[in-house]
C-alpha cells in the first residue's frame, strides 16, 4: 500500500505548494522572506510522516533544515531595503534579495486548473474520501480471469488404420479382458478415420494472487476441464446442457526471501523453461521446486539461472495387495511403499542486448519408478481383484509410448475352457530424459521476430529393454505389423520394434509479442518430430496428433488482437505417425480470448 501511494502524494504536495508560491508572486524586487509560514511547514512534513511517505529520521532532518533556512531569512529581513534607483545590471544585489519573475494571469490559472485536476484525480485513485470504505485485507489481494471460446475441427485420413487399440481407454476402464470368447464386447479401439466437426469448447480459469507478507505469496487458480487428465483445461460444450465441472489447477506457496532465491510449494505452474514438446502448456506439477538468478547488471547483459524440483507422480495405495509369500512360505499381504517420482534439475543463461535475447536452457528430467513390472502369478480365478504390480501402470496416459501387458494371470487347472485374462497395460522403457531448449528473440522494426528450438533425449531408451521378460510378455504396441513376437527369449529384434528415443521441435514466429491490443498481430510456423518413447506420452502437447507421441507434422497460426484484452486465435496442426501403421490427423481450431 505504501508503495502505492508514496510517490503520488509527494508529488501532489509538491505541485501544490509551487502553485500557491506562484499564485501570492508579485512583480516586485522583495528580500529574502519567511512568508510561507513555519507552522505550514512543519504540518506538511508531519503529514507526510503520518501517510508513510517519509520515515520519523527524514522527517527530524527537514524540520532541522526549515529552521536554519527560517533562521536566514529573518537575518537577511532585518537588513535594510535598498530604496534607491533600481541597480545597473552589472551590480550584484546584496545578500539575500530573491528576484521573483512575473507571472502572467493566464499562468496563474493554468497551473491552479492543471494542480486542482491532478489533486482530485490522486484523491479519486486513493479514495482520500472514504480510506476506509474497503478492509485493509482486501489491498493483498489480486484477481485474474481468462475465457477461451473454441471451435475445433479434428480431420482423419481415410487411408489411416482403424485397428489401433485405444490403450489410454483400455487402462482408464480396466483392468480389460483381452479373451474375446469371455469378453464378447472385445476391446477399445481408437476413432482413426471419421471427422469430428466444429466440435464447440470452452477454457475458463479464475485465480487470486495474494500477498502474505514481504517475500510470501500464495497462488491459487480454478480452472475448466472434462475429466481430471492433466494435459488440458478444455471442456466440451453440449451434453444435454448440463453443468460444468471447475477443478483445482494451482494451489502454491510461493518464498521470495531475496532477488536470487524464489520457492515453489504445492500444485504450481511449469516452474522450467520450455515448449510443448516435452510438456503441454496447460500442465501443472505437484511437487516443490527452487530457483536461483544471478542480477543482470553483467556488462554483456549475462545472467544465469537455475531450477531444481522434485514431483510425486503417484503414490502406491496404503491397502494395495500383495498376492505373493515371504521366506516362510505365508502371504505377503500388503505391498511395501512404492511412489513414482519426477526429479527436474536445469541450468540455463539469459543474453540480453539492445539488439537481440537469448534464452538457453539444458535440462534433465528423471521419471523414476514409472516403468511397468511384470506381476507375480496372480489367481483370477480365485477371485483376486488386484495383482502385484496393478500400482505400475500409469495412471493417465495418451497415446504413443511403447506398452506391454502387465499382469501374469495364473491358469484355472480344473477348467479347460477359455479363462478371463483381465489385464493392464504398462510402459515398458524407463524416462531419464536430456532436453536443451534455446529462445531467441530480435526486434525487427517496430515488430519481433522469435526462434525456439527444443531438442529431448531419453537416455534410458534401448530396444532390448522392451523385451527385458522375454516371450513372458512382450511388447504389444510400435511392433511391425502387430508382431507379438518382437522377443526371442529376452533377446529383442531390433528390427521388429518400431521406436525411437529422439525429439525436437523449431518454431518462428512474427509480429507482436501480444496481441491484446486492437489490430496487434502476429504469425507463426513450426515443424515437430517426436519419437515414440522420447518422452512420457502422458504429459506432452494434447492438441498435435490429438495428443501422446510418434508423431511428426507442420504447425501453422496466427493472432489478432479485437478490443482490449480480447484476442482472435487460429491454429493448423497436422501430423502424421512416426513409425507403425498409417494415422494421419489434421487438427484446425479457432479460438477466441479474453483475460485480465
Amino acid at each position: 500500500m505504501l508503495k502505492r501511494t508514496r510517490a503520488p502524494l509527494a508529488k501532489v504536495l509538491m505541485a501544490s505548494t509551487v502553485g500557491l508560491s506562484l499564485l501570492h508572486a508579485t512583480p516586485v524586487l522583495a528580500q529574502g522572506s519567511d512568508a510561507a509560514s513555519q507552522n505550514v511547514t512543519i504540518n506538511l512534513i508531519r503529514l507526510l510522516v503520518k501517510q508513510g511517505v517519509i520515515s520519523q529520521k527524514a522527517a527530524d532532518a527537514l524540520l532541522r533544515e526549515a529552521e536554519q533556512e527560517a533562521a536566514q531569512a529573518k537575518k537577511a529581513k532585518q537588513q535594510p531595503v535598498q530604496t534607491a534607483s533600481a541597480p545597473s545590471v552589472d551590480t550584484p544585489p546584496p545578500a539575500g534579495t530573491v528576484r521573483v519573475p512575473y507571472v502572467p494571469e493566464i499562468v496563474k490559472n493554468q497551473i491552479r486548473d492543471e494542480v486542482k485536476k491532478e489533486v482530485l484525480q490522486t484523491a479519486r485513485e486513493e479514495n482520500w474520501a472514504q480510506p476506509e470504505m474497503l478492509p485493509a485485507w482486501t489491498k493483498h489481494f489480486k484477481l485474474f480471469a481468462d475465457f477461451r471460446f473454441r471451435d475445433e475441427n479434428d480431420l482423419f485420413s481415410s487411408k489411416n488404420d482403424p485397428g489401433i487399440i485405444d490403450y489410454a481407454t483400455f487402462n482408464a476402464n480396466g483392468p480389460t479382458d483381452i479373451t474375446s470368447f469371455t469378453n464378447p464386447n472385445g476391446i477399445p479401439f481408437l476413432n482413426t478415420t471419421a471427422d469430428r466437426l466444429d466440435r464447440l469448447s470452452v477454457r475458463a480459469r479464475l485465480g487470486v494472487d495474494a500477498t502474505i507478507t514481504d517475500g510470501v505469496r500464495f497462488g491459487l487458480r480454478l480452472a475448466s476441464g472434462g475429466d481430471n487428465g492433466p494435459v488440458s483445461t478444455t471442456q466440451l460444450l453440449g451434453g444435454g446442457f448440463g453443468k460444468k465441472d471447475f477443478w483445482l489447477d494451482q494451489a502454491y506457496l510461493n518464498i521470495n526471501p531475496s532477488h536470487w532465491i524464489d520457492a515453489n510449494v504445492g500444485r504450481m505452474p511449469n516452474p522450467f523453461v520450455h515448449t510443448d514438446l516435452v510438456y503441454d502448456p496447460d500442465l501443472n506439477f505437484d511437487g516443490a521446486a527452487i530457483s536461483t538468478a544471478t542480477k543482470r547488471d553483467n556488462a554483456k547483459g549475462i545472467s544465469l539461472f537455475a531450477t531444481e524440483g522434485i514431483f510425486p507422480v503417484g503414490y502406491i495405495g496404503n491397502n494395495f495387495p500383495d498376492h505373493g509369500v515371504d521366506t516362510s512360505g505365508l502371504p505377503v499381504g500388503k505391498r511395501n511403499d512404492h511412489t513414482k517420482w519426477l526429479w527436474g534439475n536445469q541450468i540455463g543463461v539469459n543474453w540480453n542486448t539492445r539488439n537481440f535475447d537469448w534464452r538457453f536452457a539444458t535440462s534433465y528430467y528423471d521419471f523414476a519408478s514409472i516403468q511397468g513390472q511384470l506381476s507375480t502369478l496372480c489367481p483370477i480365478y480365485l477371485g483376486a481383484k488386484e495383482c502385484s504390480t496393478d500400482y505400475t501402470r500409469p495412471a493417465f496416459m495418451q497415446k504413443g509410448n511403447t506398452l506391454f501387458l502387465i499382469r501374469q494371470i495364473a491358469v484355472n487347472p480344473s477348467n479347460p475352457n477359455p479363462q478371463p485374462a483381465p489385464q493392464f497395460a504398462g510402459l515398458a522403457f524407463k524416462y531419464k530424459l536430456i532436453n536443451a531448449t534455446s529462445e531467441f528473440t530480435m526486434p525487427v522494426g517496430k515488430y519481433q521476430l522469435l526462434f525456439d528450438f527444443d531438442y529431448v533425449h531419453n537416455l534410458a531408451y534401448h530396444w532390448t529393454v522392451a523385451c527385458r521378460y522375454g516371450l513372458l510378455s512382450p511388447p504389444i504396441t510400435n511392433v511391425e505389423g502387430g508382431n507379438l513376437n518382437a522377443c526371442d527369449d529376452r533377446k529383442g529384434n531390433s528390427a521388429v520394434l518400431k521406436s525411437g528415443p529422439d525429439g525436437w521441435y523449431v518454431t518462428t514466429t512474427f509480429g507482436d509479442t501480444e496481441t491484446r491490443t486492437p489490430w496487434a498481430w502476429n504469425v507463426s510456423v513450426g515443424y515437430k518430430y517426436l519419437e515414440p518413447d522420447a518422452v512420457p506420452d502422458a504429459f506432452t502437447d494434447s492438441d498435435f496428433h490429438l495428443g501422446g507421441t510418434n508423431a511428426r507434422g507442420f504447425i501453422v497460426g496466427g493472432s489478432l488482437g479485437l478490443f482490449d484484452n480480447t484476442w482472435l486465435t487460429a491454429r493448423w496442426l497436422s501430423a502424421n505417425e512416426v513409425y507403425g501403421p498409417p494415422m494421419a490427423i489434421d487438427v484446425v481450431q479457432l479460438d477466441l480470448n479474453a483475460g485480465l
